[in-house]
């Protein structure tokens, strides 16, 4: 008798272990992001531009946001991005003049970085 009485809340027992580890789970807080690696700084092929590139210093498959605080620069080209390949790596040409500060970020899924400054030199 004991044992059919342990075998019928077997299942409810095993369900609330479920439901409180599900539910622990989406409670528990994800790490933030960190931001990307400096990349490395070279100048362009194209006047008025430098390349920016980075291995394995982002998340793999990222979206890097490239700002340059430059107001003498173009609203419309003051943006950059690219996305990391599946390393964390990448690279990236970026309108810019020696001494302008680049404000770099990654995002990956719906989590953004802070971001890091570089100055381009």
């Amino acid at each position: 008798m004991a044992r059919s009485r342990v075998q019928r809340l077997l299942p409810f027992v095993m369900g609330a272990i479920l439901a409180l580890t599900v539910g622990a789970a989406c409670t528990t807080p994800t790490l933030p992001l960190p931001p990307p690696a400096s990349p490395s700084i070279v100048e362009g092929t194209e006047p008025g531009t430098f390349h920016l590139s980075s291995t394995n210093g982002a998340e793999p498959n990222a979206l890097i946001l490239v700002v340059n605080r430059n107001e003498a620069v173009p609203r419309d080209r003051r943006v950059s991005g690219t996305i990391a390949d599946t390393q964390g790596s990448w690279e990236l040409d970026v309108p810019a003049t020696s001494g302008d500060l680049l404000d770099i970020s990654q995002e990956s899924g719906t989590v953004r970085s802070p971001t890091i400054t570089i100055t381009v030199r």
